[in-house]
C-alpha cells in the first residue's frame, strides 16, 4: 500500500465482484476516498432498453463473458512509481482462480459496501427508469469522456516508460 501513498487523485469506475449489476464510482481527492453505487452495467440492462448505437459504442470494452463490467481508474500522483502503484491495485483484483469460481462464489465474499448498495437498491426501481431516460441524451458525452480518459492513461503510461 506504500506504493499508493503518492496518489493525489483517483477517479473512475470499478466492478465489485459482490455487486454484479451496478458500477462502483471510485474517487480519491486528498485524503477523502469514496466508493459509491453508480449506474447499472449495460450488461445488466435488457438490450431492448439500450439507446440506439450503444452496442457499437461498447464494442471496444465488451467481453462476451462479463459484458461491459470492468475497472477503469485514472490515477494522478506526485513522484508516483507507476509500476508499483499498478501492482498494488492489481493485487486487489480477483485472481484467475477466483474468476473461474463464478458469480455464486463472488456473492459469498465479504462486502463492506453491501449496506450502501442495499440502501440504494430500495430506490433503484424508480431511479432505473429515470437513469435510462436521462442517459440517452448524454451517452455520446460519456463515451467521449471515456475515450479521453483512456488517452490520458495511455499518455501517462508512455511518459512513465520514457522516464
Amino acid at each position: 500500500v506504500r506504493a499508493l501513498a503518492a496518489l493525489l487523485r483517483v477517479k473512475g469506475i470499478a466492478w465489485l465482484a459482490t455487486q454484479r449489476s451496478q458500477q462502483a464510482h471510485v474517487a480519491l481527492a486528498g485524503t477523502r476516498f469514496t466508493v459509491e453505487p453508480g449506474a447499472p452495467w449495460w450488461a445488466a440492462v435488457e438490450r431492448s432498453a439500450w439507446p440506439r448505437g450503444l452496442e457499437a459504442d461498447l464494442a471496444a470494452v465488451w467481453a462476451e463473458t462479463h459484458g461491459d463490467r470492468r475497472t477503469e481508474l485514472v490515477c494522478i500522483g506526485r513522484e508516483l512509481d507507476h509500476a508499483a502503484a499498478k501492482a498494488a491495485l492489481d493485487a486487489c483484483l480477483l485472481s484467475e482462480g477466483d474468476m473461474a469460481c463464478g458469480q455464486e462464489a463472488w456473492a459469498a465474499l465479504p462486502d463492506p459496501y453491501a449496506a450502501l448498495w442495499e440502501a440504494c437498491a430500495r430506490g433503484v426501481a424508480e431511479m432505473k427508469e429515470q437513469h435510462l431516460e436521462n442517459h440517452v441524451p448524454t451517452h455520446e458525452e460519456r463515451i467521449a469522456r471515456h475515450r479521453m480518459r483512456l488517452r490520458e492513461i495511455e499518455q501517462s503510461q508512455r511518459v512513465a516508460v520514457e522516464a
